[in-house]
């Protein structure tokens, strides 16, 4: 199986390190040119100020923002393997799954189904069906971006109720999210989402019929012990990787209101969860450095903070996620001896 290509149950192929090195120099010769033209925008000068001026004590706060974030995600992750009698992979293992799918992000050029394959992989390696494995990882996507949603949604109604945040920025989210809720309720209804889960027909179907499924399965495991558990860690995750931003926003003297803040986190990471080579490498900072401003952030601290957000949300983590990404068969081998340790058979699909 290769991360692009999630079938299959035999041993993960990575690719080559000459590829992933190429990989990595290209999107970063693109996102050095994307933040030279915001820089160019600012004015060099103004932006070489701010550096100047930054307070790098912050740096550390960013840090272990991001420890947090992961070590949460590592929960959701652990959450859905031991759903319902499955596995269970302790922490360490699970942050090892979550760390090799932020891997496959980073080097496969649809960055969220490189993810989504090795997480997959690992589910299989779990003694979970095909169709069980599959549900679950969408399922635990399916939640995490759920809790992004409401995040922003509440963020947004609070910026244009209190603050000066445009409605431009902030309808959207008042907007889809309560739509997606409601889509989601409609299609996840008992009897409704039998039939629309049923994996029959042409790919296209088959891949509708999963997400259905993924999105149901959040609906089962929310009223239950592990699902709240799931929902707290998303939740962390999501605050500590915004607290980066906060802090990296405060290295360069600049304060937003939490609304502010998380509107703008949220506005710039949807960029990120868009089918980009490396993570959308220089959409996010564009993104992210736009939605500053619009809340009232000036160009060259906004740059400058975004920059700092994204060496320790994106670069930091990336070395330990491609070596866990190479090291992927032994965490298989160590989710294959979870499962035989566990008594209870997995749940079939």
């Amino acid at each position: 199986m290769s991360v692009s290509q999630p079938l299959g149950n035999g041993e993960p192929h990575v690719p080559a390190g000459w590829r992933v090195a190429l990989a990595i120099v290209a999107t970063l010769l693109v996102g050095i040119g994307v933040v030279v033209l915001i820089a160019r925008a600012a004015g060099f000068v103004r932006v070489r100020d701010v550096i100047d001026e930054a307070d790098p004590t912050w740096f550390f706060v960013c840090l272990v923002a991001e420890v947090v974030a992961f070590s949460a995600y590592a929960v959701v992750v652990r959450e859905a393997l031991r759903w319902r009698g499955g596995p269970e992979p302790g922490f360490g293992l699970s942050a090892h799954v979550t760390l090799a799918s932020l891997g496959a992000t980073r080097i496969v050029a649809a960055s969220g189904a490189g993810g989504i394959a090795v997480a997959y992989w690992c589910f299989r390696r779990a003694r979970l069906s095909t169709g069980e494995a599959l549900v679950r990882v969408l399922g635990l996507n399916t939640l995490v971006f759920f809790v992004f949603g409401v995040g922003a949604w509440v963020a947004a109604l609070l910026a244009t109720l209190l603050g000066p945040a445009p409605l431009g920025l902030t309808l959207p989210w008042l907007v889809v999210v309560p739509a997606c809720i409601v889509a989601a309720r409609f299609v996840t209804e008992q009897g409704r989402v039998e039939r629309l889960s049923r994996p029959v027909g042409s790919i296209l179907r088959r891949g509708f019929a999963y997400a259905i499924a993924g999105t149901g399965w959040v609906r089962v495991v929310l009223p239950h012990a592990g699902g709240r558990r799931a929902v707290a860690a998303a939740a962390v995750y999501w605050a500590g990787d915004a607290v980066c931003l906060w802090a990296a926003l405060r290295s360069v003297d600049v304060s937003l209101s939490p609304s502010e803040l998380v509107l703008a986190y949220a506005t710039g990471y949807v960029a990120m969860v868009l089918p980009l080579p490396f993570g959308g490498l220089g959409s996010v900072d564009a993104a992210m450095t736009y939605a500053l401003t619009v809340v009232g952030v000036p160009l060259a601290p906004a740059l400058v903070a975004v920059a700092v957000y994204r060496l320790f949300g994106f670069w930091v983590p990336t070395i330990p996620a491609l070596a866990a990404l190479a090291l992927l068969p032994r965490a298989g081998r160590g989710l294959e001896r979870a499962a035989a340790a566990t008594s209870a058979p997995a749940v079939a699909a």
